[in-house]
């Protein structure tokens, strides 16, 4: 008997929506998108152009009255968040959200019970953790062999996404966008997902580098039990993308990409200090006429 896809629908039709959740549904044997939700008419045009989804609707409300849906992701700007997944749970769908979940933390407890309440699943898209080389050093973690892990650093850095790549202006709405609604989630997420572990503690500094309403670059520092600490950076302000991750263990630390994963060890560093020394003392020796 061949296993029942999926039937998934997907609410916001954006860039977000056309480069991720689109191709990887239909990719995926085991799904089928059944709709694809928008209150804009011409990008619905244009996806329905662009992959051949047959069915599509303006509202959750008509998605579900004309159809049967398994999961839906949702794929809109965050402060929408929150009352689309309430909705969708009640009708019985599981959810995928897009990161942030929402906006404050008081509507992302009001998600989280109303999942728990029906029985359904609330997952944010942090796909960072599912990574085979972020896959591979937690394992290094977990397995001991780097040692004690007391340090992360993880660094996010892109270009505007307003400039670059969306044609969206929610980016730059206040209490709506920012780097710290776009990117930090997903390097606290990291942090959360290497040290197997949440904060005791948070601090941050952000500012506004480019003229606009929100800030564009942050850094954070985040405190974890018995001593160890996460260090982020999040900027909107570069002219390429940068994103890496070291992990500094007492044998051995650890530089991550997505595409890229080395160790190194304290040992191989205590040579290489050795032997910067050595180099140092020849060159600073008289050496006769």
């Amino acid at each position: 008997m061949s296993e029942k896809q999926l039937r998934v629908a997907i609410v916001g039709a954006g860039q977000i929506a056309e480069t991720a959740h689109i191709p990887a549904y239909l990719r995926n044997p085991h799904t089928k998108i059944a709709a694809i939700v928008d209150t804009d008419n011409k990008q619905l045009a244009r996806v329905i152009k662009k992959f051949k989804v047959k069915k599509t609707y303006n509202s959750v409300d008509d998605l579900f009255d004309k159809e049967e849906i398994d999961a839906v992701s949702i794929c809109t700007p965050p402060d929408t968040h929150t009352d689309i997944a309430l909705k969708c749970l009640q009708y019985g769908a599981h959810i995928l959200c897009e990161k942030p979940l929402a906006t404050d933390a008081e509507s992302s407890r009001k998600m989280i019970a109303a999942s728990r309440d029906n029985g359904k699943i609330l997952m944010v898209g942090f796909h960072r953790r599912f990574t085979p080389t972020y896959q591979k050093a937690k394992k290094a973690i977990l397995d001991g062999s780097i040692g004690h892990v007391y340090c992360v650093e993880d660094h996010f850095i892109e270009p505007n996404p307003l400039y670059a790549f969306s044609k969206s202006t929610w980016f730059l709405r206040q209490n709506v966008g920012g780097v710290l609604l776009d990117i930090a989630p997903h390097i606290l997420d990291m942090l959360n997902f290497l040290f197997d572990d949440f904060p005791v503690a948070i601090s941050a500094q952000s500012h506004t580098y480019l003229d606009q309403p929100v800030e564009d670059f942050c850094v954070f520092l985040v405190e974890y039990s018995n001593g160890r600490i996460g260090i982020g950076t999040a900027s909107w302000i570069s002219s390429i993308v940068t994103e890496c991750t070291n992990v500094l263990g007492t044998a051995q630390n650890l530089y991550i990409t997505p595409s890229s994963y080395m160790k190194e060890s304290t040992s191989e560093f205590r040579e290489i200090a050795k032997l910067r020394a050595a180099a140092e003392s020849l060159i600073s020796m008289k050496l006769p006429n």
